[in-house]
């Protein structure tokens, strides 16, 4: 049986013996490459960058602390990060944005019908991306064939994750705040029927001093005023003025309270800090005609030469006698 060798000698004679085939092949890969180019759809990438603050800034204790003078970070921790990321995954998030980006007109889609509403969230789902950097910055991307949609896209991604991320807490602060209000107004129900009480009896036994022992610094020794039931009156008085007074100043904590709530919930403070809007961008993304005609190029010659080689290499084997 007769051994067929093709060996490095064989394999470069071949080639060079069909170079006009391989040039050939070359020219037509890159006339692919090029109609490849004028048929393409030109695409943008719009590009924002911002941090996560730190949300204890943003909290009660920490704006109107006291004593305490811990030391906390402006900037946002992976968790806050994490938190970010979960977010801008959500279904919440992405529904917000197709809408505020008026999708529905973009891509022609009927967004309030349930197919097509699934059709624009996978089209975006297939241009956006979120990413974080190894300096806990966070980059959003959205890719689209108009420039100015590219940048409005991804603005109104950072706008809408600041949003629902104050929200996240701003909710549970004023759910806090409504608790506490509701107390309020029972306190002020209670407080005026003690004084309502306080007021007729006072005027009914002449009372008019100031007898609460809880008072600090009020020192009365004479009350005026007598009569059948009078000493007990003074009990009487003593003790709801105590009650009253009590309750008023739980109010007040109360009122205190709720005002530190409601100046945590304000709009100036940010919770993300943008530091990279996105501008409609001039140059489209994806490879450059260079890079496509070189790679059509490379193409062309390696499939030309290894269709020769193998050919060349059939055409030995057929020819060996068996």
């Amino acid at each position: 049986m007769t051994n067929t060798s093709f060996d490095l000698v064989d394999i470069m004679r071949t080639l060079q013996a069909r170079k006009k085939f391989i040039t050939t092949m070359t020219i037509v890969a890159i006339a692919l490459g090029g109609i490849f180019l004028l048929i393409r759809h030109t695409k943008y990438k719009g590009e924002s960058a911002f941090f996560v603050n730190n949300p204890l800034y943003g909290d009660r204790n920490t704006l109107f602390r006291a004593l305490d003078t811990r030391y906390v970070d402006y900037f946002g921790g992976d968790d806050d990060v994490d938190k970010i990321m979960g977010f801008a995954s959500s279904d919440t998030v992405r529904d917000r944005i197709i809408r505020d980006c008026q999708f529905g007109n973009i891509y022609k889609k009927d967004i309030n019908d349930p197919k097509g509403h699934a059709e624009l969230m996978n089209i975006f789902d297939r241009n956006f991306t979120i990413k974080r950097t190894e300096n806990k910055d966070v980059i959003v991307t959205y890719i689209a064939y108009d420039p100015v949609t590219a940048a409005n896209v991804a603005n109104t991604a950072v706008t809408v994750l600041e949003e629902i991320y104050r929200q996240y807490y701003t909710t549970m602060k004023m759910n806090i705040y409504k608790s506490i209000d509701d107390e309020v107004k029972q306190l002020d129900g209670t407080i005026n029927t003690l004084t309502d009480s306080l007021a007729n009896m006072r005027d009914r036994y002449g009372i008019y001093a100031l007898m609460n022992p809880d008072r600090k610094g009020i020192i009365n020794a004479e009350v005026k005023g007598g009569g059948k039931g009078y000493g007990k009156a003074i009990e009487q008085i003593q003790n709801i003025e105590s009650i009253k007074d009590q309750l008023v100043i739980d109010r007040a904590h109360y009122i205190s309270a709720l005002n530190e709530f409601i100046a945590t919930t304000n709009s100036s403070m940010q919770f993300l800090k943008l530091i990279t809007r996105a501008l409609p961008p001039i140059n489209p993304t994806g490879p450059g005609i260079v890079l496509v005609l070189v790679v059509a190029a490379l193409l062309g010659m390696l499939f030309s030469s290894v269709y020769i080689l193998m050919l060349t290499y059939l055409r030995k084997l057929n020819a060996v006698e068996r």
